[in-house]
């Protein structure tokens, strides 16, 4: 009998360790493009159009997360918003919840009155939760920002970023995505809050609904601290 129990266990361990062997790793390449646009004619012609291309690149410890977002929008032939933002962060695992990064971001808002806005920093990150279904995570770092405003030089100062990231799986096709992130530094601070909605329509078809805010607590004479963009889309994964 007590060889019989040691058999058992034996084959428990076993089929553990090979349901553990068989679990599907990340994929090592995932990207996906967005692309939402809006049209009308007749007493005034509009075109409002949004897309957003999401890369990630995973090799060995370490994780690339690239992100290019760009929207326009023309009333009667005459521009009205036009904006692109390219961001790449990368994280270096020290284990499963740790991790050091490494953020570039530039942005790129015509109507801003800004010219553009690039940063780069460094520093620490940590899962406060890391499961199948919910994952949440913080992160903090030093480093520069170059400011330009039109018609005047550029100036660069060291900044501070805070941020935190969210994405919890709702259902088999539906997921929530949630970040905010914010710089700050000596002159100004810009904080950016981010929030999806992402539902599987079919195969790797998504509609996302998504709701952008970005605030700049110091901005030229005429302009407003804070932008919205809510934004419907089409997701195509690949």
């Amino acid at each position: 009998m007590k060889n019989n129990h040691t058999l058992w266990l034996a084959l428990a361990g076993l089929s553990s360790s090979a349901m553990l062997l068989a679990a599907p790793a990340p994929a090592p390449l995932e990207a996906s493009m967005a692309l939402g646009y809006v049209g009308t004619s007749g007493n005034t012609d509009t075109s409002t159009f949004n897309t957003e291309f999401l890369l990630t690149l995973r090799s060995l410890q370490w994780t690339h997360n690239g992100k290019l977002q760009a929207m326009g929008s023309k009333q009667d032939s005459t521009t009205r918003a036009e904006s692109y933002y390219l961001e790449d962060k990368s994280d270096y695992s020290l284990d499963a919840n740790q991790y050091l990064f490494g953020k570039g971001t530039y942005l790129d808002d015509r109507f801003s009155g800004y010219r553009y806005q690039a940063t780069v920093t460094t520093g620490y990150g940590r899962y406060m939760i890391n499961d199948d279904k919910l994952k949440l995570q913080a992160f903090a770092g030093v480093g520069y920002r170059q400011t330009a405003v039109n018609g005047l030089a550029s100036d660069g100062n060291t900044i501070v970023t805070l941020g935190e990231k969210l994405a919890w799986s709702l259902s088999d096709t539906a997921r929530l995505e949630q970040s905010l992130s914010s710089d700050i530094g000596s002159n100004l601070a810009t904080t950016v809050f981010e929030i999806a909605l992402v539902s599987q329509i079919i195969d790797r078809l998504s509609s996302k609904i998504a709701i952008q805010a970005r605030n700049i607590s110091e901005v030229p004479v005429g302009k407003k601290k804070t932008d919205t963009q809510t934004s419907v889309s089409l997701a195509y994964s690949f």
